[in-house]
């Protein structure tokens, strides 16, 4: 995430990129290309402003990591030495993209035949696209699909003018679902039945109506269409999607399309003029593309004036899914109806044959050997790691295969350097209280590591948290710490142990630093006896203790906090560094 990826994309983005003026920082920007051509011509960028605010795409030298900026700055600030930052990040990138193929064997010698053929394959482009122009006859063959190219994609907001006729002229055999009159009447409502109690603010995503193990289903594009009555058009109106839709969208009122954008991290602003709207009845269309990993609407939808704000429940749109995506290259237009493909999603699945990911920065070891490479054996004093929410599907995995990948680059590069990374902020996708947990257990497993927690930065609507600044500066403490000699404490408090007297549950920890303390409340806690069902608990800090009760625990016995995808925390030492979530009964 770069110091400029969007508009307000950081806390203070502003003045941030204005003072972003430092001789004696250099970043290396290790690209987003899998040609292993284009880092040919990178070259060490000094941190400057006009560099900092530049927005350049994948392949720029002056985009600078964020969380990296905001670390190195840090270390300067104390060290008064020259700091040089290699990035090297793939936004939405999973572990085993990163992990040698020989590691991945190890741990996953069930997978031994199937990791050989990857590996095989991926050494060779025009291997890959033989075989994968192959298997598009074949799934064209079981399926009868139409295989439409997929435009030119771009979330460098420099290239959309030049990609967006490519979108708006996009035929996918569904250019009569924009139109106002169009007979929706077999169409369903829309109707999220997979939404976890944790995943409130999701009700438009693909994912609540698709089951996200359904590979096929819950990518591809969506159509959505409701009506509304307007009494009054004689001003112009905007339509606003809060938080932005994940991937991409073609909007259309009364068949006009007045919004077309490719960032998921863009809200969407679009302006009706008067003159598209009608007085009574109303049609709002929207061609929304899944591009990979969850997607669809981000908030909700309101059509505003300066005296009209109408909302659009998710659950008034109808909906058709129109299309799979396939190789990330090509859509394949279907003519299921979504009665069809719930029924036949296993059947649909067990036939369809995968491509080979070339092209996929998601392929095992990918990254690996096309990314971290280009570096390889570059001395290094240490690694700084932000990642993780791309294996909340898999999270009971993440540690062995996180260990695994710090093992494998020590094991690359000949020596044990330090290894920092950021715990995962909460957010309300399932799956990402299990990454942080392993996280954490990864922490006390592999040796020479230290984890920044960001229990209190994390945002309910944004998996991308703002504040950045904080994230730099804990990895920079515990290097300045653990490498430096500054004796800082680096780390929020650690549960240790705790012990039952009488109903109350006492709880101890370690780096609790010159104290512990509650900013922003006191909860998070919950108590259990042994029959392991939890209760929220009262919780006071009692001479560096946590001292917890609930009316509805007669025996504690174990304690967790923070045990939720999505929370706040408010458990910190009095140096300002957060607590990680934890349970007792399931410490190691």
């Amino acid at each position: 995430w770069k110091l400029n990826q969007c508009k307000d994309c950081i806390d203070n983005q502003d003045e941030e990129i204005a003072n972003a003026n430092y001789d004696k920082i250099r970043f290396f920007n290790n690209p987003m290309d899998l040609s292993m051509e284009v880092v040919k011509n990178q070259s060490w960028r000094k941190v400057k402003s006009e560099y900092a605010k530049e927005r350049e795409g994948i392949n720029s030298k002056e985009s600078f990591s964020a969380t990296g900026y905001f670390f190195a700055r840090e270390l300067y600030k104390e060290l008064k030495v020259p700091i040089g930052i290699i990035g090297s990040s793939w936004g939405g990138t999973r572990v085993e993209a990163w992990t040698n193929i020989d590691k991945l064997k190890q741990i996953y010698p069930n997978k031994t035949i199937e990791l050989s053929k990857i590996d095989n394959f991926s050494n060779s482009e025009s291997k890959i696209k033989k075989y994968n122009d192959s298997i598009l006859l074949i799934n064209n063959e079981r399926f009868d699909y139409k295989f439409v190219k997929i435009p030119e994609w771009s979330e460098d907001q420099n290239k959309w003018n030049l990609i967006k006729n490519g979108w708006a002229d996009l035929d996918l055999q569904d250019s009569k679902f924009k139109n106002k009159d169009y007979d929706d009447s077999l169409w369903p409502y829309w109707k999220p039945s997979i939404i976890d109690s944790e995943y409130p603010i999701y009700p438009g995503f693909f994912e609540s109506v698709f089951n996200v193990n359904e590979k096929l289903l819950h990518d591809g594009v969506i159509w959505f269409r409701t009506s509304f009555d307007l009494n009054k058009i004689d001003k112009n109106y905007i339509l606003r999607i809060e938080n932005g839709i994940d991937d991409a969208d073609q909007t259309y009122i009364n068949g006009n399309l007045v919004g077309n954008i490719f960032n998921s991290a863009l809200v969407r602003e679009y302006k009706i003029p008067k003159e598209i709207l009608n007085k009574g009845k109303n049609t709002l269309a929207i061609r929304v593309t899944d591009y990979r990993l969850g997607g669809g609407f981000k908030g909700p939808i309101n059509l505003i004036s300066e005296d009209i704000n109408i909302e659009f429940p998710f659950n008034k749109f109808k909906y058709k899914h129109q299309a799979f995506i396939y190789d990330l290259k090509y859509f394949m237009i279907h003519s299921y109806s979504p009665e069809e493909l719930f029924k036949n999603q296993g059947e649909i699945n067990s036939k369809f044959i995968e491509p080979k990911g070339f092209n996929n920065p998601n392929e095992y070891s990918i990254l690996y050997k096309r990314i971290l490479s280009n570096i390889i054996p570059y001395t290094i004093k240490g690694t700084i790691w932000y990642q993780g929410e791309s294996n909340v599907s898999n999270y009971n995995e993440y540690q062995t295969l996180f260990s695994a990948m710090i093992d494998n680059w020590r094991e690359t590069w000949g020596y044990n350097f330090p290894f920092y990374y950021a715990q995962i902020a909460p957010f309300p996708e399932p799956g990402t209280l299990g990454v942080r947990e392993a996280q954490r257990k990864t922490l006390e497993s592999t040796e020479n590591t230290g984890m920044a927690v960001l229990m209190d930065i994390g945002e309910e609507d944004d998996i991308h948290p703002h504040n950045k600044q904080d994230v730099g500066k804990r990895l920079a403490l515990l290097a300045l710490d653990k490498q430096y000699g500054f004796n800082y404490v680096s780390s929020g408090p650690k549960y240790k142990s705790n012990q039952a007297k009488g109903r109350y549950l006492y709880v101890d920890f370690d780096s609790v630093g010159s104290g512990l303390d509650f900013i922003g409340g006191e909860n998070g806690f919950e108590i259990a006896g042994k029959d392991n069902k939890f209760y929220p608990a009262v919780a006071k800090i009692i001479s560096n203790r946590i001292r917890l009760y609930s009316k509805d625990v007669k025996r504690p016995v174990n304690v967790r906090y923070g045990w939720k995808n999505w929370t706040v925390g408010t458990l910190f030492n009095k140096e300002g560094l957060p607590a990680s979530s934890f349970s007792s009964n399931n410490f190691n």
